[in-house]
């Protein structure tokens, strides 16, 4: 069989798993299949030909730590843990960009666009994130945007390829994704109104931190942090700091995703760090700064 043949059959194949993924997620964003959606997410990469695939969502009245926390990616830990610390947000055209974008960018836009964004491209080629990828942005509420990424290791002409036919089924699927990861997310307090730095504060708390551990990861002094932390609490009526982690996890003012997967060591390094090398114990954790898929 002709070598063309056996790849349009390919592509065809590849097709069919799309629409099966879409059906799979519609059903959990209808309510007819309780699957879990990190799951669904993970058997999609390997299915559709991917390498990765991460789901962030920003909204301008949550923190960008419990964002990041929050988010559902298959990268891997090391890279999860590096992007973190080393403050990657604020160079990744992802992040960057996709805050303001409304269609699809391809991320090879961005090689050559400055010296930082060309270097952290490299780096996250280095570290397993795949040599190509696309960000979707889905904009469905208000103040708010979630920003859908597929990687891959195909070389150019063949992501072409690939993008060529299949960039309607990614949108579609990002649509979904979003809808499905949603669906059972409860909703915030409309009464109580927690800013930034005390949502962040209460969220580094949640996964175990003390104030003294917390100052150093906001980059903040000791007594800001607890000055955050009694804010909150007051906030919520609460007797003690643990009190208030509790009620704001009930009200939904801290997802519970943010908390998932999560090991008291994994973030005792200040962000910011010079250092290339984070500790072992810290590589090898079973957390990571976002929700692993």
């Amino acid at each position: 069989m002709p070598e063309t043949t056996v790849r349009t059959n390919s592509w065809n194949e590849l097709s069919d798993r799309f629409d099966l993924a879409c059906q799979t997620l519609a059903a959990v964003a209808l309510g007819q299949k309780k699957d879990n959606v990190t799951a669904i997410v993970k058997q999609i990469v390997s299915t559709l030909e991917l390498k990765h695939i991460s789901y962030v969502r920003f909204d301008a009245k949550r923190s960008e730590d419990v964002t990041l926390l929050a988010a559902l990616v298959t990268y891997p830990m090391h890279w999860q843990l590096r992007y973190f610390h080393r403050s990657y947000h604020e160079v990744d055209p992802v992040c960057v960009i996709g805050l303001t974008a409304s269609l699809p960018f391809d991320w090879r836009t961005f090689r050559n666009s400055s010296p930082k964004t060309s270097a952290f491209l490299a780096d996250a080629a280095c570290h397993g994130i795949g040599v190509n990828g696309v960000t979707i942005p889905v904009r469905n509420k208000p103040n708010a945007v979630a920003l859908m990424s597929f990687t891959s290791d195909l070389a150019d002409p063949e992501w072409d390829e690939y993008m060529l036919r299949y960039t309607g089924k990614l949108q579609t699927l990002a649509c979904l994704i979003d809808t499905a990861s949603n669906i059972r997310t409860r909703l915030p307090s409309n009464t109580i109104v927690l800013t930034r730095r005390e949502e962040q504060a209460l969220a580094w708390a949640a996964r175990g931190k003390t104030a003294s551990d917390t100052a150093n990861i906001m980059n903040l002094s000791y007594a800001s942090v607890k000055t955050y932390l009694e804010n909150a609490r007051h906030k919520l009526g609460c007797a003690n700091v643990t009190h208030a982690v509790a009620a704001a996890i009930a009200t939904g003012l801290i997802p519970e995703q943010a908390l998932k997967g999560t090991d008291p060591m994994a973030y005792s390094e200040t962000r910011g760090t010079k250092t290339d090398a984070l500790r072992p114990e810290t590589m090898t954790a079973a957390s990571g700064a976002f929700r692993h898929a």
